[in-house]
């Protein structure tokens, strides 16, 4: 049985892939697995307040996961999970290869985003990684942070802090940062329009993209019927 449903925002509860405007129909959904007492998390690689403001909007009670699994928040509460933040030598290499920092740095404690050119973003991660930083590419932006961290970090210590086993958990999402969550979990799902390597490696992929798929999967869990298996 489900009992606390963790999800991306971008792309999995927007309207599709590069798409900003939340679906309402991803909404409303969030609102009927609340209401039907199933626990909903947002898990994102935006900045915590970004997240919880988002959360709160659209009625999604459980702990907030931002900037990748970095930081939990509940119950007023902000928990750490990442300890550290990338230095000033990584941030100078990033920029001189031609990368911009995200505008919410400033409010970021543990994981750093950067934009650019899709070739750009990948050599940036490749840098970041030698230089010892976990790097997530989540299809809008190159996230670099310290090791330990990642939304599989922020969905196990939201389950923790919720009392939930991770049989009960199903994580949505759609990109490349979301592979180690949707991979922690029970079950796992992601929307038709998804990234293919998150396609291949989920239980289960809606027919519909962004969040019109995962309303798909919100009734699917209500049904009873999200298990661990390929469905």
């Amino acid at each position: 049985m489900i009992r606390l449903v963790v999800t991306d925002i971008d792309g999995t509860l927007t309207r599709r892939r590069g798409d900003l405007l939340l679906e309402l129909e991803a909404v409303e959904a969030i609102r009927l697995l609340e209401s039907r007492g199933v626990t909903v998390s947002l898990a994102s690689g935006n900045s915590l307040p970004v997240t919880a403001g988002v959360a709160r909007y659209i009625g999604a009670r459980g702990p907030v996961i931002g900037e990748n699994g970095c930081l939990v928040l509940h119950q007023g509460i902000v928990h750490h999970v990442c300890r550290g933040r990338p230095g000033e030598d990584l941030i100078e290499a990033l920029e001189s290869l031609g990368l911009s920092q995200s505008w919410q740095n400033m409010f970021r404690m543990h994981d750093l985003s950067f934009n650019g050119p899709r070739e750009l973003l990948y050599e940036g991660a490749r840098l970041a990684e030698e230089m010892g930083y976990a790097a997530y590419l989540s299809g809008y932006a190159l996230h670099v942070q310290p090791r330990g961290g990642g939304k599989d970090a922020g969905l196990r210590y939201a389950a923790r802090l919720l009392d939930v086993g991770l049989d009960e958990v199903a994580a949505v999402g759609d990109g490349g940062n979301d592979i180690p969550m949707l991979r922690a979990a029970g079950f796992s799902a992601a929307p038709g329009d998804a990234d293919e390597e998150v396609k291949s490696i989920v239980d289960y992929v809606a027919s519909q993209p962004g969040g019109r798929g995962f309303s798909e999967v919100a009734r699917l869990i209500l049904s009873g019927r999200a298990g661990g298996s390929r469905i």
